[in-house]
């Protein structure tokens, strides 16, 4: 009996296009558009060398002018080229777009820009810290005159740290916020299946809870048939994102299967504890329900960085308690524990918080559904 209700109902969820939609091809895309728009934003590959034009003192040493062509933006690959021109040539090429800029040196060097950009903007960062530098040798030199004969000029160029980092795990890559936050939302989308299978146990509800009420099927049963019918349909959806960005996009989730599966199915079961409660709990519409289950889930993804990546740093540091109970933020925080450490203390602890908040909900649902009963039908 259970096994032909199971069956029963996973036909009919699989038939549901729109969940099927939003459960199995939204995300799909989402990655896609990801991929697409940032992928490369960090490669310092796509940065090119600036073109800029430099207005010289005659006959005079230019510390700026041989700065700018010995910086680079990675080894082998200079951050300015620099052609050095009149004043007149140098506005006129700037006009006919030829270079992003022009400096005119001075004791202040004055950028001359067309229009703003971020090379331009590179290109007044290195004029601010040049100057800044050359402030610092000014301020230095009035207090000590023979600083200079001492190595002045060699101790500022030579960058000391006496802190160490000690890399034990995965290189850091912001970019995988924004995956990590769309799996976790992907887990607990779960939730819009919880919450119709619940609605359509409840009489008051839709026509079929009203069928159900009647029937001879014990009510929690069904629920736990259908329960697990919407986990089999949703966990294929889990599953084929995860497919999609390690094989396909090459996003990292590090080397343990056994726990990225884990991650899974304990983010699968919490987004349909969640959807089941809400849709005990509120009194509203189906409709109604819906969105809201939708909105719940979306507050939860932006927590925990969906949109604004640094949100989840703000959140941890400003408001930790929510770190903790969004379950959106579990799942994102439980696959960086695995890419990021060697030790798995991390990845427990995010584990059974997210556990924890499945149980929690399930049982207050079962109490609050058990004690439902209707007057009339």
């Amino acid at each position: 009996m259970s096994f032909r209700l199971y069956r029963s109902r996973l036909k009919a969820i699989i038939r549901n296009k729109e969940n099927v939609f939003w459960s199995y091809m939204f995300p799909l895309l989402l990655a896609s558009l990801f991929y697409f728009a940032f992928g490369n934003l960090w490669n310092n590959e796509t940065f090119e060398t600036i073109d800029i034009a430099y207005v010289g003192i005659d006959n005079e040493a230019d510390v700026l002018l041989e700065a700018m062509k010995e910086a680079k933006i990675s080894e082998g690959t200079l951050l300015f080229n620099v052609v050095v021109v009149n004043k007149d040539a140098a506005a006129q090429s700037l006009e006919n777009g030829e270079i992003e800029a022009y400096i005119i040196a001075g004791e202040e060097p004055v950028l001359f820009v067309k229009e703003n950009g971020i090379n331009e903007t590179i290109t007044k960062s290195f004029l601010d810290s040049y100057s800044q530098m050359l402030t610092l040798v000014e301020t230095i030199m009035m207090n000590n005159p023979t600083a200079i004969e001492e190595g002045l000029l060699d101790d500022i160029q030579n960058f000391d740290t006496f802190v160490y980092e000690e890399k034990t795990g995965a290189e850091p890559e912001y970019l995988l916020i924004y995956f990590y936050a769309l799996f976790a939302f992907t887990c607990i989308f779960a939730g819009t299946w919880g919450m119709d299978e619940v609605i359509n146990i409840q009489a008051d509800m839709s026509i079929t809870g009203a069928r159900v009420s009647i029937s001879p099927i014990h009510k929690m049963k069904l629920l736990f048939s259908n329960m697990f019918a919407a986990f089999t349909a949703h966990i294929g959806s889990v599953f084929l994102l995860l497919f999609f960005l390690k094989y396909v996009l090459d996003i990292s989730f590090g080397d343990s299967f056994l726990g990225i599966s884990i991650i899974c199915v304990m983010g699968s079961l919490a987004g349909l504890a969640q959807g089941v409660f809400l849709g005990i709990i509120l009194k509203q519409k189906p409709a109604v329900k819906a969105g809201l289950q939708v909105t719940i889930t979306m507050l939860e993804s932006f927590l925990a960085g969906f949109m604004i990546a640094d949100m989840k740093y703000i959140i941890a540091d400003k408001a930790p308690i929510l770190s903790y109970i969004n379950p959106v933020n579990l799942v994102s925080d439980a696959l960086y524990s695995l890419y990021y450490y060697e030790t798995n203390e991390r990845f427990l602890l995010n584990i059974t918080i997210l556990g924890s908040f499945t149980v929690i909900l399930s049982f207050l649902s079962y109490l609050r559904l058990r004690r439902r009963t209707y007057a009339s039908i």
